[in-house]
């Protein structure tokens, strides 16, 4: 276990890349499991109302995502870098995941009080970035792309699958204004 980690560790400080990952069809299995369940957690940790939208949601973007990534691959003809890449991806995105769900429960109890946790949105917004640079280096060695390019899927790829995890969102409700009793209602005139 402590290589696999050492190994997510490399490719998150952009030292090693995904033809680095072992080819294990298992591992893939694995990480895609410890993925979907960290991803459980967190919506029962931070946000359990709604539960079961969310899980659809979640369920949604990890299959977009790997069909994306398969996808791209197929159209380059690179599938058989699929395992690695999505093993890279899922081996970081878990690794990072240390790091940003402290910050999110952090976050998500502070509320919405502007003074409050402004460090540590700012510390999300930073391993946010660094998750689409590392993301882009993957993409970016598995499909032979140049370094901007790279990136820009990465983007692409993370705003998708963000739009599809939101699409199952409960919509908000609409707050109400407080009603003061001192202050007369005062209606248009009729003509």
């Amino acid at each position: 276990m402590k290589p696999l980690f050492v190994l997510f560790w490399q490719l998150c400080r952009f030292q090693k890349g995904p033809q680095d990952v072992p080819y294990s069809q298992v591992l893939l299995l694995l990480l895609l499991v410890a993925e979907l369940a960290l991803g459980m957690a967190t919506i029962l940790l931070l946000e359990p109302l709604n539960m079961g939208q969310q899980m659809l949601g979640l369920l949604m973007a990890m299959g977009a995502w790997l069909l994306l990534v398969w996808a791209l691959l197929a159209f380059k003809g690179l599938t058989a870098r699929y395992v690695q890449t999505m093993s890279a991806c899922l081996g970081t995105d878990l690794l990072l995941s240390c790091i940003i769900l402290p910050l999110q429960v952090y976050v998500v109890g502070q509320g919405l009080e502007p003074e409050s946790g402004t460090l540590a949105r700012l510390a999300l917004l930073v391993a946010l970035i660094w998750d689409i640079l590392i993301k882009g280096r993957i993409y970016g060695a598995s499909m032979q792309l140049g370094r901007l390019q790279a990136n820009l899927l990465s983007i692409t790829i993370w705003v998708i699958v963000l739009l599809l995890s939101n699409a199952f969102m409960p919509a908000p409700m609409p707050e109400q204004a407080p009603q003061n009793p001192a202050v007369e209602q005062v209606q248009p005139p009729s003509n």
